[in-house]
């Protein structure tokens, strides 16, 4: 392979390893933003099972001064038995009595539903405490894992701009803007292998005797369709 074209293939080898440590550079900050996310959606799901574990509590309050209510009118008719002087007036105070302790037995009816509602949400608070911890210590290591790979992205990257000068040095002004103008226009790719009689960008086979030119490796070449830069990549085997 002549010394231009090889420059060429390393040059794009280079260029490609750049693009894609920088469009990955250009994914890190998603992938953060992921966790992130996590961490708000866990705090989310905390902040709701609170909430309904507080609202619990306020209905079992509630009922439980309506109880003492009820209570109080237990005692204030316990009270008054003494001085019920007609057997109309006893019966009606006992069903009085009897209503309130219905009332009552079905209110401590409700605060028992409550507080087995209650036993389940509190697991649900421990359940969402827990679910916060494990997406905050994965926001740290998320975290912790983005700042080493972008350090490493960049540490690359200035790498193989380092390594590009070199392989720009070995070829004229000329065939350095045709690279360029190829770069820029045909998505980061200017130089591309033919494998078999196919261009391996555009997949489009080439004439016969164009195939065989570039098999040689030693002119410049360009594909008659996307007018990219090819050289011959022989099979692994050698064939």
């Amino acid at each position: 392979m002549i010394p231009a074209l090889q420059a060429l293939v390393a040059l794009q080898q280079l260029d490609s390893a750049a693009d894609a440590a920088r469009r990955r550079q250009a994914e890190l900050p998603a992938t953060e933003a992921a966790a992130a996310a996590e961490v708000e959606r866990a705090t989310a799901a905390i902040d709701a099972a609170k909430a309904k574990l507080a609202d619990n509590q306020t209905k079992r309050r509630a009922l439980e001064r309506e109880v003492a209510g009820v209570d109080s009118r237990l005692s204030r008719f316990n009270d008054h038995r003494a001085a019920v002087k007609t057997n109309q007036a006893y019966t009606a105070l006992l069903h009085e009595i009897d209503t309130a302790k219905a009332e009552k037995d079905g209110i401590e009816e409700k605060i028992l539903v409550l507080m087995e509602e209650a036993d389940a949400l509190a697991a649900e608070v421990r359940a969402a405490e827990a679910a916060l911890a494990g997406a905050r210590k994965a926001a740290d290591r998320t975290r912790a894992d983005v700042a080493a790979e972008s350090k490493a992205l960049d540490e690359e990257v200035a790498r193989l701009s380092g390594a590009r000068k070199g392989e720009v040095a070995a070829l004229d002004a000329t065939l350095l803007a045709r690279y360029e103008q190829l770069l820029k226009g045909r998505k980061g790719v200017a130089v591309a292998a033919m494998k078999g009689e196919t261009c391996s960008a555009c997949f489009v086979r080439l004439r016969p005797h164009v195939a065989q030119q570039i098999r040689r490796n030693d002119e410049i070449h360009e594909c008659e369709s996307c007018n990219r830069i090819l050289y011959f990549d022989p099979p692994a085997d050698g064939a």
